[in-house]
């Protein structure tokens, strides 16, 4: 039996329940089951509601260590083979404890510490250059790696996108993942209306599941015709491909956007979005426009600059071949291989 363990709610939004549902989806078409576990009640809606089962541990999301016990009851109960963790609350104590009982994969995008896994998964773009082999080799650990954007755990919608790069600018899409505390789209939103071009072109907001922004943001923003807010999305890479540029927040949305060719201008508003913003700024892939936790002004600013420089349509047809040539939307084919791999 194959288990996922993650969670999602307000504080560390929905990226870790998505993107490991990529992955059970991908076990799914292969024929073989997937159950999820997690700490609370908070994320089980949004994985049920994609067919799987969930066992709720109630235990503390971002204090593992405490459900080591629990955890491991009921790896023997279940008889459970092989355990992919997502969570950035993890200890060195509560892997190498679950690791006595079961194969175990780890998603990791902080480099935190040596992470005592059987499988050690990093699909970002900077994840060859963390010297991981080596280092884990040192360690005296026998761990397998999945490393690069080759692995990352994208939906079926985004494999092979073929983007048609038009003319002219008229559509663009607006992002800021699961949670957006800081209110990103209501500030973007805010600098844009003030530009003599706002009303020339159609704004597509994608509003996270734990957005707490929604409510004010649908009364100050429904009176524009052309602003669309949209909530609990499910064919993201139908908006990607409809719109002609994209303003988004780092994250795994990253990816998506590059398997979807479209160009964009990044933002981030979390810790673990800052080495991919300079990542892909550095390789010229995205433009960074900085840390709204910062300097905001600053940061709204150079949005509104890179839209009227992404008015230019050689840039946008350069930049979404280097995307593209990045991300093939295949990753979760390669990453589960590789998980079955280890578990055999």
């Amino acid at each position: 039996m194959f288990c996922i363990r993650v969670d999602a709610n307000e504080i560390i939004g929905t990226g870790h329940v998505m993107r490991c549902l990529s992955i059970a989806e991908e076990f799914r078409m292969r024929g073989e089951p997937v159950t999820f576990i997690v700490a609370d009640s908070r994320s089980e809606k949004m994985i049920v509601s994609k067919g799987f089962q969930v066992i709720c541990l109630h235990s503390t999301w971002n204090d593992l260590n405490k459900e080591v016990e629990g955890l491991v009851r009921l790896i023997e109960t279940l008889d459970i083979t092989g355990l992919l963790i997502d969570s950035y609350y993890v200890t060195e104590t509560y892997l190498r404890t679950v690791r006595q009982y079961t194969k175990t994969v780890y998603i990791d995008d902080l480099d935190a510490f040596i992470y005592p896994v059987d499988l050690l998964v990093n699909y970002n773009i900077y994840a060859e250059d963390l010297c991981y082999t080596e280092r884990y080799q040192r360690a005296g650990l026998d761990t397998q790696f999945a490393l690069g954007c080759s692995y990352a755990p994208l939906r079926e919608e985004f494999s092979n996108v073929n983007k048609e790069i038009n003319e002219r600018v008229s559509r663009v899409l607006i992002t800021s993942g699961g949670t957006d505390t800081h209110n990103a789209i209501g500030n973007i939103l805010e600098a844009l209306v003030k530009r003599l071009w706002f009303g020339e072109l159609e704004y597509h907001i994608i509003l996270g599941r734990f957005n707490v922004h929604a409510k004010e943001l649908e009364e100050k923003w429904r009176q524009y015709e052309n602003v669309h807010l949209l909530m609990n999305v499910s064919n993201m890479s139908e908006y990607m491909r409809y719109c002609d540029i994209a303003i988004t927040a780092g994250g795994v949305t990253t990816y998506e956007l590059c398997a979807c060719g479209i160009p964009s201008i990044m933002y981030t508003l979390a810790d673990n979005q800052l080495q991919i913003a300079q990542t892909v700024s550095e390789r010229h892939l995205i433009p960074w426009v900085g840390d709204i936790r910062g300097n905001i002004e600053n940061c709204l600013d150079l949005i509104v600059s890179y839209i009227e420089k992404l008015s230019d349509f050689d840039r946008r047809r350069e930049m979404s071949i280097k995307m593209q040539e990045i991300v093939d939307g295949n990753g979760c084919k390669r990453l589960v291989d590789n998980i079955v791999n280890v578990l055999e």
